[in-house]
C-alpha cells in the first residue's frame, strides 16, 4: 500500500472479506501457513516485523503488528513455502525465511518459485554472503540488489534477471530432469521508500488455478486499486465492491506521491 497520509492498512490486511489474513486460510488445500511479515518505513528507514508461525493461528500477533504500523508505504506477505531444493519442511520455516526481505532502503516480497536458486546464487559474487536463509525468493532479492548497486534501475535489473535465468537454464537444465523451467512466477512488490513498485510475470501456459477467495481470476494475476490518496497492490483483490484492475503479464507498475495525490505508471518489460 502507498498512501498520501500514513496509515496501518488494517482494512486490507485484516478486515476486508478477502484480506491478507483471510487469504491465508481461504482454501484448505492451499493454506498459506509458513510465516508472515510486514515491512514499512519509519523516518525513511525500513522496519520489518516477521514471524515463522501460520498467520491464521496468530490473529493476536498479526493484529498487534498491524496496529504498530503507521507509514505511507506498507508491504505485507504471507507465505506458503516453495521447496525447489527438496529439503525437509522444517528447514524452510524460520523468521529468516519469512518475507519481506530488506536491504539499505529497499523492501521486497515475492510470490513464486526460483527453481534453480543455488545456480543463481553462484552468480552473485560477494553478494552471495548476504543470503541468510533457505528461501529461494531471497536469492532473487539479492540478485536485484546486486544489479541495482551497479547502477541499474528496477526495470533494468528485472530484465537482467530474466536474461541471466534463461542463460543459466540452458547450461544446467540437464541436472534438473524433474523441472521444466527455471522459475515459476516472478511476481513482486518492492519499494525504495519513495515509490511502490509491482511486477507481474507468470507462465500463461501453466495449469490454470483460481484465486484463493473469490475464485474469479487466475491466481497468478496481480490486482491493484487506485484512488487519489492511496494505491493498493495485491496478489488478489480484497473485496468485490471496489474497482480493482489487473496488472498484465510482463507489466511493471510504479506508484508515486506527486503534488498530494497518488499517480501510477505502467510499462511492459516483455517485448
Amino acid at each position: 500500500m502507498l498512501s498520501v497520509k500514513p496509515t496501518n492498512a488494517r482494512r486490507y490486511l485484516l478486515d476486508d472479506p478477502c484480506s491478507l489474513y483471510i487469504q491465508s486460510m481461504a482454501d484448505p488445500r492451499r493454506l498459506q501457513g509458513d510465516g508472515w511479515g510486514i515491512g514499512y518505513y519509519r523516518n525513511g528507514t525500513p522496519v520489518i516485523i516477521k514471524d515463522h508461525r501460520p498467520v491464521y493461528r496468530d490473529y493476536k500477533g498479526f493484529s498487534s503488528a498491524i496496529q504498530k504500523v503507521r507509514s505511507n508505504i506498507i508491504i505485507a506477505h504471507i507465505r506458503r513455502a516453495s521447496n525447489p531444493r527438496g529439503l525437509k519442511k522444517e528447514a524452510l520455516i524460520s523468521v529468516e525465511n519469512s518475507q519481506p526481505f530488506t536491504y539499505d532502503r529497499y523492501i521486497f516480497a515475492h510470490n513464486g518459485t526460483i527453481m534453480i536458486p543455488d545456480e543463481l546464487a553462484n552468480t552473485l559474487g560477494v553478494w552471495k554472503t548476504k543470503i541468510r536463509g533457505l528461501n529461494d525468493s531471497e536469492v532473487y532479492f539479492w540478485f536485484l540488489m546486486k544489479e541495482m548497486s551497479e547502477g541499474l534501475n528496477l526495470a533494468e535489473a528485472l530484465m537482467e534477471f530474466r536474461e541471466t535465468m534463461r542463460n543459466l537454464w540452458v547450461r544446467v537444465r540437464y541436472a534438473h530432469p524433474d523441472k521444466d523451467q527455471p522459475y515459476h512466477m516472478l511476481n513482486i512488490v518492492f519499494s525504495d521508500g519513495e515509490a511502490l513498485y509491482a511486477y507481474c510475470e507468470y507462465d500463461e501456459t501453466a495449469k490454470p488455478a483460481r484465486s484463493l477467495c473469490f475464485r474469479d481470476k487466475p491466481i497468478y494475476q496481480m490486482s491493484y486499486k487506485l484512488l487519489d490518496d492511496e494505491l493498493v497492490i495485491a496478489s488478489e483483490k480484497t473485496n468485490r465492491e471496489e474497482n480493482w484492475r489487473a496488472i498484465k503479464n510482463g507489466e511493471m507498475l510504479t506508484g508515486r506521491i506527486e503534488n498530494g495525490r497518488v499517480t501510477v505508471e505502467t510499462m511492459s518489460l516483455i517485448s
